[in-house]
C-alpha cells in the first residue's frame, strides 16, 4: 500500500463553485503549484477557475479571465 503524500492535493475546476457545467480538470500536488497552474490554464484558456482542497473541502484560489482574450486581441 503506497504512503499517502506529505504534499496536499489540489484539484483545479473551470467554471463557477455551484454552477452547473463545472468541469474538472487536474490535480496538483501543493498550493503554490496548483495557484501558478491555474493561472497558466486561465491564461491560455480564459474563463473562471477555482482551486479546490480535498483535505479541508475549501475553495482556496479563484481567478476569471473571462473577456480577457478579447483585451488582448483588440490591442
Amino acid at each position: 500500500m503506497p504512503l499517502p503524500s506529505a504534499v496536499p492535493t489540489f484539484d483545479i475546476f473551470n467554471g463557477r463553485f455551484g454552477d452547473n457545467g463545472v468541469v474538472w480538470i487536474e490535480s496538483v500536488e501543493g498550493l503554490a503549484a496548483s495557484k501558478k497552474r491555474m493561472g497558466t490554464i486561465a491564461a491560455e484558456k480564459p474563463g473562471p477557475y477555482f482551486v479546490f482542497s480535498l483535505l479541508d473541502h475549501l475553495i482556496v484560489a479563484v481567478t476569471d479571465t473571462t473577456g480577457k482574450a478579447a483585451t488582448e486581441d483588440a490591442a
